[in-house]
């Protein structure tokens, strides 16, 4: 089997301020520094690339690398839904379509796009889900033999995170995950610390990662022997077989 390497990030939070005294305008610098270090065949994002995100400096990335990636809450839109890959064969929208399982080197992949919301449709411009409309996708992957599914909803894993409320978004992400019944799922939103990793009852592996300028973290993962690996800039501080 050809080895092929996938980079998933999630929370890149590129932003022309500093918050929280962390200077989120280098973001994307320190991502094509990554990228151009692993080389990736293919980049995952689980959403929150930031409102800086420009078409110029994009399609630089997209030289580099496939890029694949649902969006989060933090996000601009016009940019983001308007970008193709230029790579041979992979001309494709960045943007996962709801419902749409992707076969790209050998791997089966699905993404749910937005947070959940009872009540707002959008904030900001970027969309939101009711938790049904959240739940139909959800029934429209199962079965599909989904191998990596990328959602920006946090499922609810006290375990994990023990400040995280009961509510209906994240009782509803967690019925989404049980109901594909991936491989693996990647996920962000939380800023909980720089990644972790769970075990779902029904055998699901959890990957949590955290790629804003606080924390830095991303994940690496080889198609040919599942082995997955964690990294913190250029540093590896975690690897396991999926």
């Amino acid at each position: 089997m050809m080895r092929v390497k996938v980079m998933v990030i999630s929370d890149l939070h590129y932003d022309m301020r500093i918050f929280r005294g962390v200077d989120e305008d280098k973001a994307w610098e320190w991502l094509v520094s990554i990228v151009e270090y692993h080389k990736p065949d293919l980049l995952l994002s689980c959403g929150d690339w930031g409102t800086a995100i420009n078409v110029e400096e994009f399609y630089g990335l997209l030289k580099r690398t496939v890029v694949l990636s649902i969006y989060g809450n933090h996000e601009n839109m016009d940019v983001l839904s308007k970008l193709y890959n230029v790579l041979p064969s992979k001309y494709l929208p960045v943007l996962i379509e709801d419902g749409r399982v992707y076969e790209v080197y050998g791997l089966s992949i699905a993404g749910i796009n937005g947070i959940i919301s009872e009540k707002r449709r959008s904030r900001k411009g970027v969309p939101r889900k009711k938790p049904e409309e959240f739940l139909k996708i959800a029934r429209e992957l199962e079965g599909r033999g989904v191998d990596i599914l990328l959602i920006h909803e946090t499922p609810y894993l006290p375990e994990l995170f023990p400040s995280m409320r009961d509510t209906v978004a994240s009782k509803t992400a967690l019925k989404t995950i049980e109901v594909i019944k991936p491989k693996v799922v990647f996920n962000g939103h939380m800023h909980y610390g720089g990644y972790k990793i769970h075990i779902l009852p029904w055998g699901a592996k959890y990957i949590y990662i955290d790629s804003s300028q606080q924390n830095r973290h991303y994940a690496i993962l080889y198609t040919n022997n599942m082995k997955l690996e964690i990294w913190n800039d250029t540093k590896i501080i975690h690897s396991e077989s999926i």
